[in-house]
């Protein structure tokens, strides 16, 4: 049986709330579930979502967020994927990037009942080689998929760090 990064992150990863910043959610279900995953619209919760930009960072930009599984049933994050941005990678603050930390995001397991938080200096997102220059106080679309094919759309306004 093969462990994934993944698995081994979720125990050393912070559980709890993070009160910051607010976001817009909308949900899409395709209608084809896996047994199991049929209830992901209610089960998950994405809040606290952040996107900055840095000036030591031109053209990459931090995204961070809290995923909350509130259901019973175990759900899989598999992708996380913007317009805004054509490359987003798995990324922590203080380790060194490997193959497991940059697909971390496409393939993370969600257990029931527990809160994962994505904050800044721990685990996160990277959102790099934008077009077109994201623009502080714009406005960003960021999907979450899962396994089963449902999705939550979430929309977050651009910061300054």
């Amino acid at each position: 049986m093969t462990v994934r990064p993944a698995l081994s992150l979720m125990t050393s990863l912070f559980l709890g709330s993070v009160g910051v910043g607010s976001a817009y959610a909308a949900n899409q279900d395709v209608g084809h579930s896996m047994p199991g995953q049929s209830n992901v619209q209610q089960d998950m919760v994405i809040s606290d979502v952040i996107m900055e930009s840095s000036d030591e960072t031109p053209n990459i930009y931090s995204l961070y967020f809290t995923l909350k599984n509130n259901g019973d049933e175990p759900h899989l994050l598999t992708s996380v994927t913007s317009p805004s941005c054509p490359t987003l990678i798995g990324h922590h603050s203080d380790q060194e990037s490997t193959p497991g930390t940059i697909n971390l995001f496409t393939h993370l397991p969600l257990p029931a009942h527990t809160t994962l938080v994505f904050p800044h200096g721990g685990y996160h997102l990277l959102c790099m080689n934008s077009d077109q220059p994201i623009q502080v106080g714009q406005d960003v679309s960021v999907k979450f998929s899962f396994m089963g094919g449902a999705t939550k759309d979430v929309t977050v306004k651009i910061r300054k760090s």
